[in-house]
């Protein structure tokens, strides 16, 4: 049962921050809801690593998938402390960096985000300094609306937030602002010239698919990391990566932030649960899920069945997500990070099983990139990519069973009509956003039909893409067959001439 009453989406000043001495005189009195003893939840996994993780950090990522972390679905890995840029060194660094550029956010009402409302926005914005200065004022006035539980402050902080999510009506309301997602090419990166880990050139690195993507725009706001400047309770809702992608987040500077995970193991679990408890709500609004707007408490997903990992991030602690991991979190004061998505060649099963899951949802949630366009940019560039023997394998075999399933497509398209044409595209290099499906909006890139005379296009698996009686289709192809054979041999021969 959703615990919470509608509030007005109409920004408000706000009232309320965390006083360390004094509670709030309303509450004086009164108990949260929660204690220290909800939240006994699992550890993330915590690895240390040193600087040779930068030289080939996709190796590491092989070995946590062959030690079977990925069942855990989170990781946690501490940098060297020399790493590490001081708070009010990396805040003055960035400040030069963005000269002035205002920073938009998401405008957060905690006592809402259990029942899903979509956040306010600033388009106005901030300047960092003045981003700085809300988030500080904002955590001196707030005073705890409750009896101080713990004096463990980012655990007094959790029984808090949650409190105020799952039980609004007790509480004053809590309004924050958010700066994520901003584009790093467009805004600026946390990291140093020269500093180890920048996640601007980690899909460079050997084993990394994206090794293929040679312009930094080529696929903006997934192999390009985003910036993140949050502020206490500032927080991301639950949520999965584009396709399952892994992610890698790095906390620049400032207060901690909170994780939570659900094991992939449980992604379908989880699934269920959101789409019963907000069964009323997904009538009005089918895509909430993918919104990113809603505030489960890891209380009631525990209670419900639902394991979950906790971890507390520090500066110069990277957190890597594997796979259909469901994750959330929340701020404890101010802090900045910056997260980008990497896909190991471990990720090609998942892409699999995300689009599925995009296909069982009404295609509600669309497929950001065609894994054919990836996959071709690999056997055309095998010789300007570097991937292991194991890793050339693994990518030989989803080729194979990618054209397999195309070149059969394409048969059952010849046979099901009359005096089909074949038509090859004029220009093979054309981007993979050029086509899109006219019944599951997704890209088309190895091909598609065309109907004459409804002006209509689709994807080829679909078989029939309009209601015409007596259509006039025409199949259009990127790549022949001679061509896709050609690939996949190369992919072979790399296999062959690749040192174990």
């Amino acid at each position: 049962m959703i615990r919470t009453r509608m509030h007005s989406k109409q920004t408000k000043e706000s009232k309320n921050s965390d006083d360390f001495t004094e509670p709030h005189s309303k509450l004086l009195l009164e108990r949260f809801p929660y204690t220290t003893k909800d939240f006994q939840l699992k550890d993330v996994p915590v690895l240390t690593i040193d600087q040779s993780f930068f030289a080939d950090p996709f190796k590491t990522i092989d070995d946590l998938y062959a030690k079977g972390y990925e069942k855990f679905g989170i990781v946690k890995l501490i940098l060297p402390p020399d790493l590490v840029v001081p708070n009010k060194k990396f805040f003055s660094l960035l400040e030069s960096k963005l000269k002035g550029k205002r920073l938009q956010t998401r405008i957060q009402t905690l006592n809402t985000q259990r029942a899903g409302e979509i956040f306010g926005s600033n388009s106005t914005g901030f300047t960092i300094q003045e981003y700085m200065n809300l988030a500080n004022k904002f955590e001196c006035s707030h005073k705890l609306q409750g009896v101080r539980e713990v004096s463990n402050q980012i655990r007094q902080n959790e029984i808090e937030f949650w409190s105020i999510i799952d039980y609004p009506t007790k509480y004053d309301d809590v309004e924050v602002e958010y700066a994520a997602d901003l584009l790093a090419t467009k805004y600026a990166t946390g990291f140093q010239e020269g500093q180890l880990g920048n996640l601007s050139g980690i899909n460079k690195n050997r084993n990394s698919i994206f090794q293929v993507l040679q312009d930094k725009n080529e696929m903006s706001g997934i192999s390009v990391p985003w910036l993140y400047l949050g502020m206490k309770y500032a927080n991301f809702c639950w949520h999965k990566e584009d396709l399952n992608l892994n992610s890698m987040n790095y906390m620049h500077a400032g207060a901690a932030k909170t994780w939570y995970a659900i094991p992939p193991s449980y992604s379908d679990k989880f699934l269920q649960y959101f789409n019963k408890a907000y069964e009323n709500e997904r009538k009005q609004n089918p895509r909430l899920l993918y919104d990113i707007t809603c505030q489960i408490s890891p209380v009631e997903l525990a209670e419900n069945g639902i394991p979950i990992l906790r971890t507390d991030q520090q500066p110069g602690e990277l957190i890597l997500t594997l796979g259909a991991t469901y994750h959330a979190g929340f701020s404890h004061g101010l802090n900045c990070s910056e997260a980008v998505n990497v896909a190991p060649t471990q990720w090609l099963k998942e892409f699999d099983r995300a689009t599925q899951e995009y296909r069982m949802d009404g295609n509600l949630k669309k497929v950001s990139f065609p894994l054919e366009w990836l996959l071709c940019k690999v056997a055309l560039m095998v010789d300007e990519i570097r991937f292991t023997k194991k890793s050339w394998q693994k990518l030989f075999e989803k080729f194979k069973q990618m054209i397999d399933q195309e070149i059969n497509n394409r048969k059952c398209i010849l046979s099901l009509y009359d005096n089909v044409k074949t038509i090859e595209f004029v220009n093979k290099l054309e981007k993979y956003d050029r086509s899109v499906c006219k019944i599951c909006s997704n890209y088309m890139f190895l091909s598609y039909i065309f109907c004459g005379k409804c002006i209509k296009k689709g994807c080829i698996c679909h078989q029939s893409i309009c209601a015409c009686a007596a259509p006039q289709i025409s199949l259009y192809i990127r790549y022949n067959f001679e061509e896709l054979q050609a690939m996949l041999a190369t992919l072979e021969s790399k296999i062959k001439t690749t040192g174990s």
